[in-house]
């Protein structure tokens, strides 16, 4: 035998005891409504809104990254603001190659980078800038503590060769100047176009409100 569907759940009634007379005059039937179901359990309050996509009353629209290289000589006495020439990344448009000055579009954490590599049997002593205050230094020939300062290497005693790096997370503010002021030493380069020290950023999050 063929059967089709279920049908919906049926009221439960109470049948009264005594018997009421119809508009007709018939004997009528006194159904009372016993009950319609559970109330339903409360609803979770919604959680607090976060501006996760909006900063300073921007919104973040498009991604922002860089990542340039060096292969031209730095500049002409060897000192200032370190113009990395070959850009791989500009996600924004946010670093100039012209002025190495990276530009930050917004307010939040930055993933900031950057690799020196100094020439042969030369040092390099640089420092990470923003907004023209110094937040990183660095020398590749080693510090000697006194009195919270260090000793420069002598004139003409061979130095330490190795690379020197900036890896850090930085919370900008929007239109901060991000950028690599070498102080002294000698950076490589090369007319081929290899690229032995670079500068690279990425935005990581906005900042997140604690109202």
């Amino acid at each position: 035998m063929e059967t089709g569907q279920a049908g919906p759940p049926g009221t439960l009634l109470m049948t009264g005891r005594g018997r009421s007379k119809s508009i007709d005059g018939q004997d009528g039937q006194n159904n009372v409504l016993l009950s319609e179901g559970y109330a339903g359990a409360p609803g979770y309050p919604k959680p607090p809104r976060h501006p996760s996509t909006v900063t300073q009353g921007a919104a973040i629209s498009s991604p922002v990254s860089f990542s340039a290289g060096l292969t031209q000589k730095p500049s002409h006495n060897d000192v200032g603001v370190v113009h990395f020439n070959k850009v791989l990344v500009n996600d924004g448009n946010n670093y100039n190659p012209t002025t190495g000055i990276f530009t930050a579009p917004y307010e939040g954490r930055y993933l900031i980078i950057a690799v020196l590599a100094p020439e042969r049997d030369e040092y390099i002593e640089a420092v990470l800038s923003v907004s023209n205050a110094s937040v990183a230094q660095l020398h590749t020939a080693g510090y000697k503590r006194e009195l919270l300062e260090y000793h420069k290497p002598r004139p003409g005693k061979r130095t330490c060769g190795g690379i020197g790096a900036f890896h850090l997370v930085l919370h900008l503010k929007a239109r901060a100047e991000v950028s690599v002021v070498v102080t002294g030493g000698k950076l490589a380069y090369t007319d081929s176009g290899e690229m032995y020290s670079t500068f690279s950023g990425v935005f990581l999050y906005p900042s997140v409100s604690h109202e």
